[in-house]
């Protein structure tokens, strides 16, 4: 009775998040339908990130907002009836439903019109809320970076003409993606229980508009293969941040490895919740913590050197930038790890309508943290597609670094936890209260 009422349960959920995607275009990550899945027709938009690329038919229409919102408050109320009896060994599964539900019920809520403020907003789909960053860090940040950069002029001067230094000239665009792809592929192999058949195939090209930075397209997967394209934008600004920002999260150990072992939990289980992955969900935020910290901790043994090694060899060589440069990296990337809680905070006053767009640009401008020619495009970003995206990112990063430093593991076991975590019930609330993984 319980695999059978919770597969049901799962279904449910499944059924409802896919309706919700008619609504809400940007919330599916990721879906497979069945064991395996191939493309049989070309009817996809390069236009248009989308993961997966193909048609859902049926499955996101026939219900309205209110019916999912109806629908999603029986279900989550009949959820935490069952779990008064659950067994034991069912807890942390039931509680990934419950919470998973809530959250499509908030954001379902969110598309209905309802307003929150910003912390109730990542309450409500991500289950966490983000304490406020002290601005004296970003001010400390700016001025050790200040010291450091060479010449005479203005910061913001001197803050273009350093990214113009790093910045990866289109022409050998497609050298580095492929080199870095490859490079953090091979980590992802040895170090974790993957055949290797998943790395995508990798091309460049002018998209649409310089904002889009990739397009996606999912040819086919099966048990242990996914058959999946990138195309990464040319009039994108490729400083090599930006490169290590998108290489290792977004493929492999990152997202695309989380999107493997998931499929192989849902096969090997045919639990149904095990098929989906909602951008607007807890379960998401954990995914989008724990590949960055594989992508960017764990592959370099915790070594800001290892990492600079890899850059020299990886991107500064093949792009042919100047490596006197590489000294400065390891507080480039300090600058800009604050420079997105900079932006978290002023999304949060964004979206609580204490500033506006003038006053973002202004705050992120003064310290150095945009110019302004990015910034609207930033502040564009604050409430549209993905309003709590610096939480759902960063502020879930520390969390999963905090988990793994309790944790008191030697690299293998921490490798081993992170595979383990691709596929589990453990979502950022677990993460934050530090839940044993099951």
């Amino acid at each position: 009775m319980g695999a059978s009422a919770l597969n049901a349960f799962g279904r449910q959920l499944v059924d409802l998040t896919l309706n919700k995607t008619r609504y809400d275009n940007w919330d599916l990550q990721w879906f497979v339908e069945g064991p395996f899945w191939r493309r049989t027709k070309m009817d996809f938009s390069r236009d248009y990130k989308q993961i997966p690329d193909y048609e859902l038919g049926w499955m996101k229409h026939g219900k309205s907002l209110r019916e999912i919102l109806d629908e999603g408050q029986v279900l989550h109320k009949n959820l935490l009836e069952y779990k008064k009896t659950a067994m034991e060994k069912e807890a942390a599964r039931v509680n990934y439903l419950v919470d998973h539900v809530a959250n499509l019920v908030f954001r379902t809520r969110m598309l209905l019109g309802d307003k929150f403020t910003f912390d109730e907003m990542t309450q409500g789909l991500y289950d966490v809320v983000c304490p406020e960053t002290d601005c004296a860090k970003f001010k400390e940040v700016c001025e050790e970076l200040e010291q450091a950069l060479p010449g005479t002029s203005s910061f913001n001067d001197r803050l273009v003409k350093f990214k113009e230094r790093i910045l990866v000239k289109p022409e050998y665009l497609l050298k580095v993606i492929k080199s870095t792809t490859k490079a953090w592929h091979d980590i992802a192999v040895e170090k974790m229980d993957v055949t290797g058949n998943s790395m995508p195939r990798i091309r460049v090209g002018e998209l649409p508009t310089p904002d889009m930075v990739f397009i996606s397209i999912l040819f086919g997967y099966d048990y242990n293969h996914l058959e999946y394209e990138r195309t990464f934008n040319t009039l994108y600004p490729w400083t090599v941040d930006k490169v290590m920002e998108y290489i290792g999260h977004e493929n492999e150990p990152g997202h695309l490895t989380c999107f493997e072992k998931r499929t192989q939990k849902f096969i090997d289980t045919c639990w149904p919740e095990m098929s989906i992955v909602s951008q607007h969900s807890t379960s998401n935020a954990m995914g989008e913590g724990s590949s960055r910290f594989a992508a960017f901790n764990l592959s370099f043994n915790h070594s800001i050197d290892k990492m600079l090694d890899f850059e020299g060899e990886y991107i500064f060589e093949p792009a042919k930038l100047d490596k006197s440069l590489l000294e400065l990296m390891p507080l480039w990337h300090k600058f800009c790890e604050i420079g997105n809680y900079a932006k978290l905070e002023a999304s949060r006053r964004y979206w609580d309508g204490e500033w506006n767009d003038e006053e973002c640009i202004d705050f992120l401008e003064g310290y150095g943290f945009t110019t302004r020619c990015e910034g609207q495009s930033i502040v564009d970003g604050f409430a549209t597609k993905d309003p709590g995206h610096y939480v759902a990112h960063y502020y879930s990063l520390d969390l999963v670094k905090d988990y793994f430093l309790s944790l008191n593991l030697d690299i293998d076991c921490q490798w081993a936890t992170y595979e383990k975590l691709c596929s589990s019930h453990m979502t950022l609330k677990d993460i934050k209260e530090k839940k044993s993984l099951q």
